[in-house]
């Protein structure tokens, strides 16, 4: 299909000419200059929905069918996430993550608790309209230490009374199994006792 377009200028005006296909949602595409461009689709984020703190914790953002490719930018409670400046800036003292515009990571070296939130990508190429993921929240909690020492300990009891059961059982004979050859000589020898009994009681 050849699409044409006729234009009037005027000597000493800048010439731009583009296609461009509009939807509903906005512009889908632009061609320019020889090139062909296509507007971000809706980034696939991955967010944990729980975290330790102290850990490490990335995030990820991505969309592949963006021409030219597109940046991204992190939101956190609905407000932009602000980049390092530098080592020596006032915004980035209070900063604990990194965030790559090009690769979409949002990279958490140590979380901390203050990092819970819910967190969402929005993904733009400067054609047409940026798009956004889904909100996901993400919960950071201290490791309960008090929680795992009560469990290895719960553990450790019941271990202790199951070795102390078999113990008990074992003593008590039931793990010993009598063959055949015993049974039968248990047999044989109280059938001879009734037997002399009785012989003994007709005399």
């Amino acid at each position: 299909a050849i699409l044409s377009c006729k234009h009037k200028f005027s000597k000493g005006m800048s010439l731009r000419i583009e296609w461009k296909k509009i939807q509903s949602q906005g512009v889908s595409f632009v061609y320019y200059n020889s090139e062909f461009t296509v507007a971000p689709t809706t980034p696939v984020c991955q967010v944990p929905s729980s975290a330790m703190t102290g850990t490490v914790v990335e995030l990820s953002c991505k969309e592949t069918e963006g021409s030219p490719p597109s940046q991204y930018q992190w939101y956190k409670n609905g407000v932009a996430l602000l980049e390092k400046t530098g080592a020596g800036s006032a915004r980035a003292a209070n900063v604990t993550y990194t965030m790559n515009k090009k690769s979409g990571t949002l990279l958490f070296n140590t979380v901390t608790k203050n990092d819970t939130g819910e967190y969402f990508c929005e993904a733009s190429n400067g054609i047409g309209l940026s798009r956004k993921c889904s909100v996901k929240r993400m919960q950071v909690d201290d490791l309960n230490v008090s929680g795992i020492i009560a469990a290895v300990v719960i553990v450790a009891l019941v271990m202790a009374l199951c070795g102390l059961g078999v113990f008990y059982a074992q003593k008590k004979g039931y793990f010993t199994k009598e063959s055949p050859s015993q049974k039968m000589t248990n047999y044989q020898s109280t059938s001879e006792k009734d037997f002399k009994h009785t012989k003994s009681f007709v005399i």
